[in-house]
């Protein structure tokens, strides 16, 4: 029943303005967490907002195959393990299992594919393989091997906006490095601490960081890369720059058509960080707030833009959604008084909602948008227009639900209430159908 939208703009962080999604088969990877402890609030941003790109895609007839990975091998994964005197892989599989149980309680669709380093191994050595053979990787004297920024020269600091003279300048310097320079990353490291496999360049080692993802778009999408890249704003640098010089060193092309940053989120009004101890578990969250409060909140900012969470901002997002949902109950009941049963029916999205959201997603729009919607129903009512009415509020059910917001009223239970509010109103029995009203309110 919706539209196919042709007109998407996203803003790219390469181009720096806003581009037209073209593709009608939309590809895209977004990064995931390292999955050392439970996920915080700074990850779930990135979580909720290409869940509701996803949405909006596929309500607007797109096709979509949407990756986002799981890093299961890591330093601090390593660290967790040797504290806790347990495997690498229990812990990983732990907090991934954490996560995943976090991410279905917050509305989001399950992701197409969602691919583990430790199940791809054999995968990043051959990748790391072409890359030496093609000489945009070389291998130090102890077994590490190293990508080499040089071989990409041009294109690299394009996405982050940074010359390599300036990266060179605030770099620290190492003593007896081998490296040709010193951006260079790891592409494979040579070690014996932790989880490890033997290789083509040592006996135990592991893959780099950067080199995960940068395999992972290889291997599901090939050598044309993706239509929509992205995830955290902290990944733009090195994370995203490191991917894309790996995948245009090996194919000659951006891995990416648009790459998609989300913003940072404050805490009090600072910026989340372990020195400050401010980090907020997105466990703990959710023991206060209930999903539609956490994806109202998101809403209220463009998801480029910083975003401060606090009690008080979570309290009105809380009550926000509270209010819209007890709007959207008052005219069902409205309905029902009328002698006409509310029914979810299909509808088509409007124009105008799709209008806003081509516009860099904007989510702000689409939250004044339902507003203004709601807004109308008073007005509905007194003119007694209620098919348009249940046509309104089945609209915005759907634009909800493109936002991964959940309404869901069951309007049986509410019988009873109903029919003994009619008849007191009817009997002229005010009193009475003031205080039925008031519980009614309260739904």
């Amino acid at each position: 029943m919706s539209n196919y939208s042709k007109n998407l703009y996203l803003y790219d962080s390469y181009s720096q303005s806003k581009k037209i999604i073209k593709d009608k088969f939309v590809k895209i990877y977004c990064c995931g967490p390292t999955v050392y402890n439970h996920v915080h609030i700074g990850n779930l941003r990135p979580l909720i907002t290409f869940d509701v790109l996803v949405r909006f895609l596929l309500a607007t007839k797109h096709r979509v195959k949407y990756i986002s990975n799981i890093t299961d091998v890591d330093d601090k994964i390593i660290t967790k393990a040797a504290e806790e005197k347990t495997t690498e892989k229990k812990v990983s599989q732990k907090y991934c299992d954490a996560y995943f149980d976090l991410a279905k309680k917050l509305n989001v669709r399950k992701i197409d594919v969602v691919p583990k380093v430790m199940e791809n191994i054999q995968g990043i050595i051959d990748y790391v393989e072409k890359l030496v053979k093609k000489n945009k990787g070389y291998v130090s004297s102890d077994g590490d091997v190293y990508f080499d920024i040089n071989s990409v020269k041009k294109y690299y600091g394009k996405l982050s906006k940074q010359k390599i003279s300036d990266l060179l300048n605030g770099v620290r310097k190492e003593n007896n490095s081998e490296k040709k320079s010193p951006l260079d990353f790891v592409l494979w490291k040579k070690t014996n601490v932790g989880v490890n496999w033997k290789s083509p360049w040592n006996n135990h080692g592991r893959p780099g960081w950067h080199t995960e993802c940068s395999y992972f778009v290889n291997k599901y999408f090939g050598n044309n890369g993706v239509t929509i890249h992205g995830g955290g704003i902290d990944l733009k640098f090195p994370h995203h720059e490191n991917e894309n010089a790996q995948n245009i060193a090996l194919t000659n092309k951006q891995m990416s058509k648009n790459w998609m940053h989300v913003g940072h989120i404050m805490v009090n009004n600072e910026k989340m960080s372990k020195s400050l101890n401010n980090f907020v578990l997105g466990i703990d969250i959710l023991k206060v707030y209930d999903v539609n409060t956490i994806r109202w909140f998101f809403l209220q900012t463009q998801y480029e833009n910083p975003i401060n969470y606090s009690n008080a901002n979570m309290e009105l997002a809380r009550s926000e959604i509270n209010k819209l949902f007890k709007t959207l109950n008052s005219f069902i009941f409205q309905l029902y008084l009328n002698g006409i049963v509310f029914k979810e029916k299909k509808v088509k999205l409007s124009e105008k909602f799709i209008e806003i959201m081509n516009n860099d997603l904007n989510f702000p729009g689409v939250v004044t948008l339902i507003y203004d919607e709601t807004k109308s129903l008073p007005s509905l009512l007194k003119e007694k227009k209620f098919k348009i009415i249940e046509q309104t509020i089945n609209q915005v059910i759907l634009q909800l639900s493109i936002l991964g917001i959940v309404y869901n009223l069951k309007l049986a239970k509410y019988i009873p209430d109903l029919k003994k509010w009619k008849k007191a109103n009817e009997e002229k029995d005010y009193a009475t159908g003031d205080k039925i009203r008031e519980k009614l309110a309260n739904i």
